[in-house]
């Protein structure tokens, strides 16, 4: 007998938000690390990796991030806490979730996220 749930695949979820309250463009890696050091104060026993945690687009105000969706609701709590990213003070604003990056894309943001 199989243990529920092992060996099925983790479902992938994608998260746009945006950044508020800031007028500097910031860069992706600015940001890419101002959500990993959120993620290690919230959840201090585990890795981004095991939560899926990708930031898959990104344009400077506002970006597409991934994780698998058993994580959905923990992540965008992790993004909705972040209070400074590099310096500078934030708000990052979830503005829905999607199973892909082409409809998250083109519902949320009219299709102007680019790789």
């Amino acid at each position: 007998m199989v243990p529920h749930g092992a060996g099925k695949k983790n479902r992938h979820r994608y998260i746009g938000f945006i950044i508020a309250n800031t007028e500097k463009k910031l860069s992706r890696r600015e940001v890419n690390n101002g959500i990993k050091q959120a993620f290690f104060t919230l959840f201090k026993e585990d890795k981004p990796e095991h939560f899926g945690v990708k930031l898959v687009r990104f344009n400077g105000k506002e970006g597409v991030l991934h994780c698998f969706h058993k994580h959905k609701n923990d992540i965008i709590r992790l993004l909705q806490s972040i209070n400074k990213i590099n310096g500078e003070h934030v708000k990052l604003k979830t503005v829905g979730t999607s199973g892909t990056i082409r409809s998250l894309n083109k519902k949320f943001f009219n299709g102007r996220l680019k790789r």
